[in-house]
């Protein structure tokens, strides 16, 4: 029971004097002022279409008019302005005329003629006379200019060298003619490629092909609450495009394709178990001991699951990694933001596109289990060696090998299971794309439904979902913009057994549903009669369990519907002034129903009775669980951009924002239904049962400030604060002041400089950025409230009644974040090679953890948490990227790493050495060092005393004091257990005609860990255990001297010994992917205008040392389910 907090900030504490003072001010009036604006918007009339003009211009020049025009519509104009004479000056007055009409009157009486190509208008001259007597016209020259695609370019300029005057620009196909001389030379240019010269030479036909001017090409980023040009960022933004060859990728969320692409950005996928099989995010390390995951924003509106978008549906996606780029988001941004930008409508006619994908799965790695035959001799060794064999479960002389030969006869009742193919199928993965998208002058829209279903490669592990998302932009006056976002899914997630996968994630855990209990000698079912088996081979262990039984009978299903949406108004008051208001509401509603299959009693076949075992009992209840969530966000902005005396460009923006979260759950369970195939809690008996029910809420009050300033496109600044109230805080602590500032040199347009450098380096900038971020992820929304539970004692009777469940710290406040960021971006050879470098270093203080006080607690509370522990992240970046063409074929190659170091810097007093420890890192290393394996008993009388048999493994007396306790373990200060220190990308790809091939490696340098599971235990139980081949090849005994293992039965603690203790670098064939476009040429035929077929594989293949699973595990004792190999065939097309 718990105290009334319903999230919201109205009784907080006010806003500090140091910031009341100014900012508080200012954003109330603000806010007061969008309100207003948008009131006075809605009140004026509707504006006239925008192909209808009124204009009323006196002694104006063409240009200037055209500039009018372009302002009151959606036209562009195209034009030569050395060819064109657009500074005749004229006086024009029309009203409620069309475009045409308008430009009909204003090149009247003049040499300009005009083309519409959907809606950008080309100017030309009607006629060409001759400007310079000198030359004379004798030779008309004609030919097509394209881009590198093969597309036409129109409006490329064809001039003349050394006249200026003499000119055209191609036409709507890319074509041109032009009359010239013989021993002409014409120059083609175009905004955007490079200018090439071509001497005429008597050809009479001259077809170009213009390639890209990779450093004309300003690239547009996302940052938070707007974009940014490239090349003026001053943060460390990394952005990644997402093309045909991500998209088509056969994963089934968005979270596993960023592996290897973004440095700095850790992608780990432990499993691929269908609806669990989504990758956990870090950027830039462990920012923190409690929650590190990145705040990802998906179209302006925060805390949408990464996993539940249609990769199909994502244009762009952002990583800001450093506190100047992230500091926009404030208390939510610590641990990085990861921005994705949904598709877009785009003017033209509407088009229809569609991506499928089909692939087949299989484990790219797992054991290799023992038949029945040996793994009885392996087991009768064991027993021998740990001096364990009883009459009761020895083997009777003759029985394994009687054994091996009745089951050659009846395999039924003599079994020898391989449980693995048992347990595993072949997977599936189907995804599907339906899309559409348009516009026109006024609106644009993309609409989009989709579907994945993924059939897992353990039985009865399936996941489906389905999308839809509705995009929509209009423009309702000239200079007022609405628009909507809208997103939905649904999904169904089934699994046998346990949510984890083939075992349980609970080492405390010691049911019989794990793999591990799975030994060959029982029989899983019988398929005529559907009985489980239950007893181990040759009836010595009637203990032995059936996890067969326990998958089939175990039906949990997951549900969960998520809705999104979000509407917006932009107002351009005046020439840079915008006023901005957006509201977001997102819903989400899980629920989990779990009905039991009674599996009726175990079954002996040999005996042909049952035994005194039911894997699920007949009484077996049901059980609801169900959790609601919704969010609310009202963002409302100001924002400012001019240009002064022409090279001094300033711009501001000022936000008000507020969230509110509110969460309920409810769970209810009875057990004894009326029937197995009643699954309703109400077709249960009430005589055992239970009930639950919570809920929560939780506000965020933001004031937010950004200002950007350069000066001649080369001196970069930019300023940024956020203010956070949350309601997770006392008064007195709940708002937190986060500011930032950045700065950026672009010394490549120095011009002393670029004597030196222009020659080989292209581009340059050096930048710098400080700033600080909070974080309260680590507190409880009741955490600060004092909260009651229930409790009973014993008086005469039981008395029930309520207690104070902990104590409150009304000091605690805010994590801190503070970072410094230092990058230098480098352009070679026409940035045909880029290289980006970022160094930074991140301090995380007063991270929320429980007291010193929790020591000394006994139960009576639950210790207060304070902020007491510090944390260290260093890191270097490093992002390479070179991209040419040679003849035909282009191609690219990426190479991406990042190296990070994580250093408990302050802790409570009591620290618990080889879990934590100051200046090593968080879960660092702090075992025994192995001396190899005793070999005799030599072996053994030459070292410490240890208590050690021949077949042990000895461990090192490090400080020569002759005895073996905690004084001679070794810690590894620059090795990490729990995650790699350095990962990296190499990303391949490379276009010819119309084929294009891609290859991603993934990998991580930097880490140990144990290799402990149930799989490689010498000291197994000695009755239920499943074995695999290493049991029979790799244990040390006198007749295997060389085995890999210790010998069986080993007492060696493992968990503490550096011979268990593995290597986990690695190299991943991420990715390949084969495609060929179809050319457009002969899709015109046919009304396509895309057609795109290939055929891709995931985790082909891993390089590494480490003998489990896979090197990506999670820092558990035990390998919960494979990372999967997949191949798959797709097509993308569109009308």
């Amino acid at each position: 029971m718990t105290k009334n907090n319903d999230g919201r900030l109205d009784h907080c504490d006010p806003i500090p004097d140091f910031i009341k003072s100014g900012i508080y001010r200012v954003f109330n009036f603000i806010f007061l002022f969008l309100f207003f604006c948008t009131g006075a918007v809605f009140a004026s009339g509707p504006y006239a279409s925008n192909t209808i003009l009124s204009i009323n211009a006196e002694k104006k020049s063409i240009a200037e008019v055209l500039n009018v025009i372009e302002n009151k519509s959606e036209y562009h104009f195209f034009y030569n302005s050395k060819l064109v004479n657009v500074d005749r000056k004229v006086t024009l007055a029309v009203d409620n005329k069309d475009i045409f009409t308008v430009l009909d009157i204003l090149f009247k009486n003049s040499n300009i003629a005009y083309k519409v190509v959907d809606k950008d208008i080309i100017l030309t001259e009607s006629a060409i006379p001759s400007k310079n007597e000198k030359y004379q016209a004798n030779k008309r020259i004609t030919g097509i200019i394209k881009d590198q695609t093969g597309e036409p370019v129109i409006g490329a300029n064809v001039v003349l060298k050394g006249d200026n005057g003499t000119g055209t620009i191609t036409d709507i196909n890319g074509r041109y003619s032009l009359d010239v001389p013989e021993n002409a030379v014409l120059i083609i240019s175009y905004i955007g490629y490079t200018s090439i010269e071509i001497p005429v030479k008597g050809q009479s036909e001259i077809n170009v092909t213009l390639k890209e001017d990779s450093q004309a090409i300003e690239e547009i980023v996302v940052v938070g609450y707007g974009t940014q040009k490239k090349v003026n960022l001053v943060g460390a933004v990394a952005a990644v495009n997402i093309d045909e060859k991500i998209s088509s990728r056969s994963i089934s969320n968005v979270s596993s394709g960023l592996s290897g692409l973004v440095p700095g950005l850790q992608v780990s996928q432990t499993t691929s178990m269908a609806g669990n099989d989504n990758a956990s995010l870090m950027i830039r390390g462990m920012g923190t001991v409690n929650n590190t995951s990145p705040l990802v924003v998906v179209d302006g509106m925060p805390d949408v699951d990464i996993n539940r978008i249609n990769m199909a549906d994502v244009e762009s996606i952002s990583v800001l990694k450093d506190a100047a780029s992230a500091s926009i988001y404030g208390s939510r941004a610590a641990n990085g933001v990861i921005l994705i930008t949904t598709r877009t409508g785009k003017k033209g006619k509407t088009s229809i596109n569609f991506t499928g994908s089909y692939a087949i799965e299989k484990p790219s790695r797992s054991y290799d289990f023992m038949d029945d035959y040996p793994r009885a001799l392996t087991l009768q060794q064991f027993r021998a060696a740990s001096g364990t064999k009883r009459e009761s479960y020895n083997f009777k002389d003759g029985t394994i090998d009687q054994w091996m030969a009745l089951g050659m006869i009846d395999p039924l009742r003599y079994p020898n299971t391989d449980w693995f193919d048992t347990f595993m199928r072949t997977g599936t993965l189907q995804n599907y794309t339906l899309s559409a998208t348009g516009g026109n002058d006024k609106s644009n829209f993309y609409i989009s439904i989709g579907m994945m279903d993924k059939e897992g490669i353990q039985m009865k592990n399936d996941f489906k979902r389905y999308n839809t998302r509705f995009n929509y932009d209009y423009n309702m006056f000239n200079n007022v913009k609405v628009g909507a976002r809208f997103d939905g899914n649904w999904s169904e997630f089934t699994y046998s057994g346990y949510a984890d996968g083939i075992t349980n994630n609970d080492t405390s855990d010691s049911g019989g549903g794990d793999m591990q209990y799975a030994v060959a000698g029982v029989t899983p079912y019988d398929p005529v009669t559907g009985r489980y088996g239950g007893v181990m081979a040759y009836g010595e262990d009637i203990q032995a369990y059936n996890p067969y039984a326990f998958f089939d009978s175990r039906n949990p299903k997951q549900t969960r519907q998520q809705l999104n949406g979000s509407i917006y108004l932009d107002w351009n008051v005046f020439k840079g002034f915008t006023a901005h208001i957006d509201y977001a509401l997102s819903f989400s509603n899980y629920f989990q129903k779990r009905a039991d299959t009674p599996t009726g009693a175990a079954y002996d076949f040999q005996t042909g009775k049952d035994i005194g075992r039911y894997y699920v009992a007949d009484n077996v209840g049901v059980s609801d669980n169900n959790t609601t969530n919704y969010k609310t966000q009202l963002n409302g902005r100001l924002q400012y951009e001019t240009t002064i005396a022409q090279n001094h460009n300033i711009g501001a923006m000022f936000v008000y924002s507020e969230e509110y979260w509110h969460t309920r759950s409810t769970g209810a369970s009875r057990n004894d239904r009326i029937h197995p195939s009643t699954s309703e809690i109400n077709a249960a008996l009430t005589n055992v049962q239970s009930n639950s029910g919570s809920s929560a809420s939780e506000g965020l009050r933001s004031y937010i400030g950004r200002m950007n300033y350069s000066a001649y496109d080369k001196y970069l600044l930019e300023f940024s604060f956020r203010v956070d109230g949350s309601s997770k805080f006392i008064k007195g602590h709940q708002y937190g002041f986060f500011p930032t500032v950045a700065v950026g040199w672009r010394f490549t347009e120095e011009e002393f400089l670029k004597k030196y450098l222009s020659s080989w380096l292209s581009s340059g900038k050096l930048r710098a950025s400080w700033g600080k971020l909070g974080d309260n992820s680590g507190v409880d929304r009741f955490e600060q409230l004092e909260t009651l539970t229930a409790m009973n004692y014993m008086s005469s009777d039981v008395v029930k009644g309520f207690v104070n469940k902990k104590m409150i710290n009304k000091d605690l406040s805010w994590e801190v974040s503070t970072d410094i960021n230092v990058g230098l971006d480098l352009g070679f050879l026409n940035n045909r090679l880029r290289t980006e470098i970022d160094f930074y270093n991140r301090l995380r203080t007063g991270m929320n953890r429980p007291s010193q006080m929790s020591i000394h607690l006994t139960g009576a509370y639950s210790a207060p948490r304070a902020n007491i522990g510090d944390l260290l992240n260093r890191g270097l970046e490093l992002n390479l990227t070179w991209k040419d063409k040679i003849g035909n074929v282009e191609y690219s190659v990426n190479l991406n790493g990042a190296y990070n170091r994580t250093v408990l810097k302050e802790w409570n007093e009591f620290l618990s050495r080889g879990w934590v420890y100051l200046d090593m890192p968080y879960h660092f290393l702090y075992v025994y060092e192995n001396n190899g394996i005793a070999q005799t008993w030599q072996d053994i009388y030459n070292n410490t005393p240890q208590g050690l048999s021949p077949g042990d493994v000895i461990r090192k007396d490090l400080n020569g004091d002759g005895i073996i306790d905690g004084k001679d373990k070794k810690a590894y200060p620059n090795i990490q257990r729990d995650r790699p220190t350095t990962t990296y990308g190499i990303t391949l790809q490379a276009a010819w005609k119309g084929f294009d091939i891609s290859m991603l490696f993934n990998g991580g340098l930097g880490r140990k860990d144990f290799w402990l599971t149930d799989f490689n235990n010498t000291a197994f139980a000695d009755r239920r255990y499943a074995s695999t081949w290493d049991h029979w090849t790799e244990p040390w005994s006198l007749e295997n001297r060389g085995g890999e293992w210790p010998r069986l039965g080993t007492s060696t603690d493992r968990s503490d010994n550096s011979y268990w203790l593995y290597n986990m670098n690695y190299l991943r064939m991420k990715n390949i992917m084969l495609g060929y476009n179809l050319p457009k040429k002969l899709l015109s035929k046919i009304s396509m205008t895309n057609l795109r077929i290939y055929a891709s594989a995931e985790n082909l293949f891993t390089v590494t040392q480490y003998p489990g699973l896979d090197p990506e595990k999670k820092n558990s004792a035990r390998d919960l389910y494979p990372i999967n190999r997949s191949f798959s065939i797709g097509l993308n097309v569109s009308f």
